[in-house]
């Protein structure tokens, strides 16, 4: 078992793992573990091959996210689990890789990557990953939830999409990326990602997310749509679900405007790319992928906003 401590807050992440642990007890300590950690299951793998899995933990005052990976193998929430060990909870699973299977007391859905289902942690489920699987999840707590959207729970499990670009997958998209962004600690200010993350619980639920939701769900669409050069404002509105005027009052009152969000999310994207010890690619390769109009407008705009130009900044990282 390995468990590592980051982050700047007390809500530190953990990471735990079967690797390294004798075969025999992995099943009884990985089933520990979720106790524990998001919600309480029992497993079994489907090939007789020791259970490989890892899973990456951040719990946030109001809500828990996990990042979870693993070999062939079943989970089940039995009544008998949820006798002895209630989330109080709803949770979020998005598929990543891998299809699973979910039955249910209502019947049975397969989950394929680029879907999510959202179900009350309470009430039983199976759930099995024939080829193994990579998610994220989102546990919130029935206080929160009832908070930010007055329900206490779930009748029955809800099927979302987030990997295409109609306009419904928005919030659940919006929400893969707040998972995402979490999990690797990428935020300056936890308390404004978890509003955010909030803000999106709702949104999906189909609740009024008010500006905060609608920012979270437009900066993800932006995050997804990079390299469409025709990305602007009536697309992000109308994935989003709002004007694009009222969009316009969103982004302003966020202390940007729409262009200014997707010029500065794009430039982003190129610096982690350029600053990659591992990344190889051109520097007009890149300015083309994110969509930018010409390679001599990519230098000059990653210049104003870095204080240094994509080349040097390259050689700068790539020489350490």
């Amino acid at each position: 078992m390995t468990q590592a401590t980051a982050g700047m807050r007390p809500h530190a992440l953990t990471r735990f793992s079967t690797a390294g642990l004798p075969g025999a007890h992995r099943i009884q300590l990985w089933e520990e573990h979720n106790a524990r950690a998001l919600v309480g299951l029992e497993a079994r793998t489907l090939t007789g091959d020791p259970l490989e899995a890892t899973e990456l933990n951040l719990h946030l005052p109001r809500l828990q996210l996990a990042q979870v990976a693993g070999n062939p193998h079943l989970v089940e929430r039995t009544a008998r689990n949820i006798a002895e060990s209630p989330a109080e909870a709803v949770v979020a699973y998005f598929a990543l890789e891998g299809e699973c299977f979910f039955y249910h007391r209502g019947g049975c859905e397969t989950l394929r990557p680029g879907q999510a289902i959202l179900v009350d942690a309470d009430q039983p489920f199976l759930r099995g990953f024939s080829h193994g699987l990579r998610e994220l999840a989102l546990k919130v707590p029935r206080r929160t939830l009832s908070e930010v959207t007055g329900r206490s729970g779930l009748s029955k499990p809800l099927t979302f999409s987030f990997a295409d670009h109609q306009s419904g997958s928005a919030p659940a998209g919006a929400l893969v990326g707040f998972l995402g962004r979490a999990m690797a600690g990428q935020a300056t200010d936890w308390d404004a990602l978890e509003e955010s993350g909030l803000a999106l619980v709702r949104q999906l639920l189909g609740e009024d997310s008010g500006p905060a939701g609608h920012l979270a769900a437009a900066r993800a669409f932006i995050d997804r749509n990079l390299g469409d050069p025709q990305l602007a404002a009536r697309r992000i509105a109308a994935a989003v679900g709002v004007s694009e005027r009222q969009l316009s009052r969103i982004f302003s009152a966020s202390g940007t405007s729409v262009p200014q969000a997707i010029l500065a999310a794009r430039l982003d994207e190129a610096r982690r790319r350029i600053t990659d010890p591992a990344a190889a690619s051109p520097l007009a390769e890149i300015a083309g992928r994110l969509g930018f109009a010409s390679p001599p407008h990519f230098s000059r705009t990653y210049k104003e906003r870095f204080g240094i130009s994509p080349a040097e900044d390259r050689r700068t990282n790539t020489s350490r």
